[in-house]
């Protein structure tokens, strides 16, 4: 090999290794907003179930209070 051409070899391994350290940063930090976003949608969940049982429980509240007013 030539050394023009042992350079261009020894250039394109170098851009391949810091694009590979690059991916793996990014699977790095994705798996870090997973485990943000896992934890966010329980969270979600909790709430939406605390709000439907405020609404139905407010729901037969109203029901009952209304009933009461039209006696």
């Amino acid at each position: 090999m030539d050394k023009q051409s042992e350079q261009r070899r020894e250039y394109l391994y170098s851009n391949l290794s810091n694009q590979l350290n690059r991916l793996k940063m990014n699977f790095e930090q994705l798996d870090k907003n997973m485990a943000v976003l896992k934890e966010q949608a329980e969270l979600s969940q909790r709430l939406a179930i605390s709000h439907a049982s405020m609404f139905i429980g407010s729901k037969g509240v109203f029901e009952n209070n209304s009933t009461k007013q039209d006696a």
